[in-house]
């Protein structure tokens, strides 16, 4: 990180906040050994258990990209547990996506379910959205697949809701001001 984000802090050692966020407060709690492999197991066993008379133990939404994809691997073949894949077609479904999504669910043996969201409204909306120079473009679609996610877990009773986050290159805030201008 440099001085392209005004807000940056350095200390003595000339580390960025950025560096001491990441080894304060995300390497103490990020476990990729056997320690991290056992919370995993403790968190399947706990979602097996309230969930054992249930069609399924999770539900997991899926894009087709890697992060969702891998966090339905993890589930299926390292947990254990019976994830419901869920699929939100806003309209921007690339042939890669849709091609991934068919190798996982069928490579996996899961069952998807797929909600479509009406192609006019969408697109009325990301007009809106652009035309409003708001600087997130992405909160129209976003906000559709996460509220047709909990709403359908809700609505069947699906406890757990997993996600796939990525600590590898999705762990240091981007600064404000790289991505927003008043």
């Amino acid at each position: 990180m440099d001085t392209s984000d005004p807000n940056i802090i350095f200390n003595e050692k000339g580390e960025s906040d950025y560096y001491t966020n990441f080894k304060e407060i995300i390497e103490p709690n990020w476990h990729t050994d056997e320690r991290g492999y056992n919370e995993l197991m403790k968190i399947a066993e706990k979602i097996k258990k309230t969930s054992k008379n249930k069609d399924f133990d999770c539900i997991i939404g899926l894009s087709g990209g890697l992060d969702s994809s891998y966090a339905a691997y993890v589930a299926k073949e390292i947990m254990g547990i019976r994830p419901l894949i869920f699929h939100v077609d806003a309209g921007w479904n690339t042939d890669r996506a849709v091609g991934n999504i068919e190798k996982l669910i069928n490579g996996l043996n899961l069952d998807l379910y797929t909600e479509v969201i009406n192609w006019e409204e969408m697109k009325d909306l990301q007009v809106a959205f652009l035309k409003s120079q708001i600087s997130d473009q992405d909160l129209p679609q976003d906000y559709a697949f996460f509220s047709a996610l909990y709403k359908f877990a809700r609505e069947h009773k699906i406890n757990y809701v997993l996600t796939g986050s990525n600590y590898s290159t999705e762990c240091c805030r981007e600064p404000e001001e790289w991505g927003f201008r008043e």
